[in-house]
């Protein structure tokens, strides 16, 4: 039977060379990360969107939060609307109905909130009164 003798090294080379590699990556992959902010989540009610000034206001447990948003762009850079788990507009979206903001800081101005995305869910009219209900039990207190 005839053998290489060259090849037992050679894949020992290329199988400690992949875990060099792999060790490499285990290092690189937590600081990139660590880098990137993670995503807020808030809920409330759409106060207001103004499309010249590129905000939407949400109201919060009774406070109303401004939100930069970017109506236009690639997919990668503007705030995206969906409605009822279907793409929407921003115009779409009426004053009063509960809505979904995801945001990050802005990295120039920490005080400001940049707006990824904004769900509208479909709510129950039953659900929805129960919403209404805590929104003015917040407002009174």
């Amino acid at each position: 039977m005839l053998q290489w003798e060259g090849a037992p090294h050679r894949g020992a080379r290329l199988s400690m060379i992949a875990l060099v590699g792999l060790i490499a990556l285990a290092f690189v992959a937590p600081v990139r990360a660590a880098d990137e902010v993670k995503s807020e989540r808030a809920n409330g009610k759409l106060v207001s969107y103004d499309a010249s000034a590129q905000t939407i206001v949400v109201k919060e447990g009774g406070k109303e939060q401004p939100y930069q948003v970017k109506a236009e762009g690639s997919v990668l850079t503007r705030t995206t609307v969906t409605m009822n788990g279907k793409v929407a507009k921003f115009d779409d979206v009426k004053p009063g109905m509960v809505v979904i903001v995801y945001w990050k800081p802005d990295p120039a101005d920490a005080t400001r909130r940049n707006a990824r995305k904004m769900d509208v869910p479909k709510i129950p009219k039953e659900f929805q009164e129960e919403v209404d209900a805590a929104e003015k039990n917040a407002e009174s207190q």
